[in-house]
């Protein structure tokens, strides 16, 4: 052991001296706890980066660059609040952003707040090198199409159209507040934003009396002119002139600055009514300027105002024009003022303010909600709770079908008002849909169908899937069948020549609809009885498909498989074949004898029987005693795919 000395205790000493001593040592920094170590990190990536744009080739404003830390700050904190307590910004994973996304879509943001906050994700995982792992924006919701942003008008945002004379508002305003009045004049009378008409100086900004140049205040520093052609701009402009020879800048009296003055303009439009929540905003002026000039431009009424069909050269020209009025850099963008020429009306009740909508559509999904909880959480084979991931899943789709139904001008304002005309518009919404995959839809219809039996609606329960099976077959009656039957019995003929079995599952598979592993497991003379094919295997858990074959090119399937398969208990899949290699057989049978699905040729899927059957759900268990004469098990619920 080291003897120690005088000197060593000495240093000893001191050392500790030191550290108990904040004067001479300094105060030691405080430990940063997990959500400041990723706040941290994250300081780290964005000193290098915040000033920049996307492509790195400009510096982007003071807004973005508070608007960027702003919302990655609240990022970290919100994913900390999900549980996901990350230290380091570059440990962002896939999960994180989905349960970013999925939180903003419960929130029931908007489409256009969803792709902005999206966009920002993707500008952050490229700073960090790691922009390959996103997938699409929608990929990671649980809707889809919320993520659509629709930049077409869907209703008329003019004064006039909220049921507002401009022109009166205007000078009630006036009358409170001239500098005000005035700014919304230039607004209404040249399609200015607020802030533009706010910094214009008619004495410096008019061109004799033709134009008027915009350039102070414009969208990305775009300049334009626009053409004075009415006695009622020349009004507007001589009062504006007269306004700036006091002020000697512009439409800003000299006690504001910009930020002040706009938050005055806005205060005053409040206190006369002129606010978001009662649908009515000073934009709404720039929207009445570029739905009267293309109205001019083009004669006819605007499509967004309920016109008709325009021909296509005065469209195209009127776009042009609006675009460069309203200081555009595409034409496309300017239907989000007086929408599409094809674009029809939408219904009275999607011209609501969104706001007002939601509020209402979110009371409903209460109402709703509260009365059928008492049997969303049980099973529908009566055998116990759900799961929690189930359970959720049932009450998104239950509120999004409350949803649906609002947007559509349907509301469920009690859930015991559910009738037909609610059903019609759901089925529809799910079978048109081109975001929503099929088992998607599947499950929205399943789930209405259960809702109806928990209103104590059977009838409604039934209605269901007989409107559904009849959407799907009127798809399957629109496609064109690639070959007559006549040609598809030829290419199976010469198949039935070589294996009769493969030729008999294949057309179990073609006109009955069954799966390639359920058509080689079937026993014909057991599952056919009384004009029904119940299939018991490949099937889910404790789950019998019962299929009605009604059609005679189905009991003629069913009549060549019990007449092939002398003993009741035979397969189609041989009993010396594994079944893997059975299905390889049909497969290889299919593509070389019968040219089925070989490039350049139809798919079987393409030759599918269109009146192949719908296959009901029965419970194995009910299925079993039925068959056996015994008494049933307690009733369970049937379903219909």
């Amino acid at each position: 052991m080291t003897q120690e000395t005088p000197r060593s205790r000495a240093a000893t000493a001191a050392k500790k001296a030191a550290v108990a001593s904040p004067v001479d040592a300094g105060e030691a920094k405080p430990r940063l706890g997990k959500r400041g170590q990723a706040l941290a990190s994250l300081d780290g990536v964005l000193k290098r980066n915040l000033r920049r744009s996307a492509n790195g080739r400009k510096a982007v404003s003071h807004a973005t660059i508070a608007d960027r830390a702003g919302f990655y700050d609240r990022m970290i904190r919100q994913l900390h609040e999900l549980g996901y307590k990350i230290t380091e910004v570059r440990h962002l994973k896939p999960k994180h952003i989905e349960a970013l996304m999925r939180l903003w879509e419960a929130q029931e943001l908007s489409a256009s707040t969803l792709q902005k906050r999206f966009s920002q994700l993707r500008l952050l995982c490229g700073w960090i090198g790691k922009q390959s792992m996103l997938g699409t924006g929608s990929s990671y919701l649980a809707d889809p199409e919320a993520f659509q942003r629709t930049y077409e008008a869907q209703y008329d945002h003019s004064w006039t159209a909220a049921g507002v004379d401009p022109v009166q508002k205007m000078a009630e305003i006036a009358a409170d507040d001239p500098p005000v009045g005035r700014v919304l004049r230039l607004q209404h009378a040249f399609g200015l934003r607020l802030q533009e008409a706010s910094l214009l100086n008619p004495l410096r900004d008019r061109v004799d009396e033709t134009y008027l140049r915009v350039l102070a205040g414009t969208k990305g520093g775009r300049p334009r002119v626009t053409p004075i052609e009415t006695d009622a701009q020349r009004a507007v402009l001589a009062e504006a002139e007269q306004y700036v020879q006091i002020t000697k800048r512009s439409m800003i009296p000299p006690e504001y600055d910009l930020k002040h003055w706009l938050q005055h303009c806005y205060y005053v439009l409040t206190q006369h009514g002129v606010t978001r929540k009662d649908g009515l905003v000073s934009h709404g002026l720039r929207h009445q300027y570029a739905n009267d000039v293309y109205e001019q431009l083009t004669g006819e009424i605007s499509p967004v105002r309920g016109g008709g069909p325009v021909p296509s050269a005065a469209d195209t020209g009127a776009k042009h024009e609006v675009t460069a009025r309203l200081g555009h850099a595409r034409p496309g963008i300017t239907a989000a003022y007086y929408g599409k020429p094809d674009t029809p009306p939408v219904q009275e009740a999607a011209r609501r303010h969104p706001q007002s909508l939601r509020a209402e559509y979110r009371v409903q999904q209460q109402v709703l909600a509260a009365r059928v909880r008492a049997n969303v959480n049980q099973r529908q084979n009566g055998s116990g709770p759900l799961s929690a991931a189930t359970l959720e899943v049932r009450w998104r789709l239950l509120n999004h079908m409350v949803k649906t139904l609002a947007l559509a001008g349907q509301p469920l304002h009690a859930p015991d008002d559910l009738n037909a005309s609610h059903l019609d518009v759901l089925l529809r919404h799910w079978h048109t849909s081109t975001t929503l995959q099929r088992h998607s839809a599947l499950l929205s219809v399943r789930l209405l169908s259960q809702l109806c039996g928990w209103l104590d609606q059977p009838a409604l329960a039934l209605e269901v899937s007989h409107r559904w099976r009849a959407l799907q077959a009127g798809d399957r009656a629109a496609l064109p069948r690639p070959l007559s039957e006549a040609a598809i019995q030829e290419r199976l003929a010469r198949i039935r020549a070589q294996d009769a079995r493969g030729a008999l599952h294949l057309e179990l598979v073609r006109v009955v609809g069954l799966s390639h592993r359920q058509a080689a497991m079937l026993q014909p003379g057991v599952s056919y009885q009384d004009g029904y094919l119940d299939v018991l295997w490949e099937t889910p858990k404790n789950q019998v498909l019962r299929y009605p074959l009604t059609g005679e090119r189905q009991r003629a399937v069913v009549q060549e498989a019990r007449a092939l398969l002398l003993d009741p208990q035979e397969h189609v899949c041989p009993v010396s074949l594994a079944l893997s290699t059975w299905l390889g057989r049909v497969y290889d049978l299919q593509r070389t004898v019968g040219r089925i699905g070989i490039p350049g040729e139809p798919t079987l899927a393409a030759l599918k029987d269109p009146d192949a059957p719908t296959p009901t759900v029965l419970y194995r268990e009910d299925w079993l005693l039925q068959r056996a004469g015994l008494d049933r098990a307690p009733k369970r619920g049937i379903r219909a795919f």
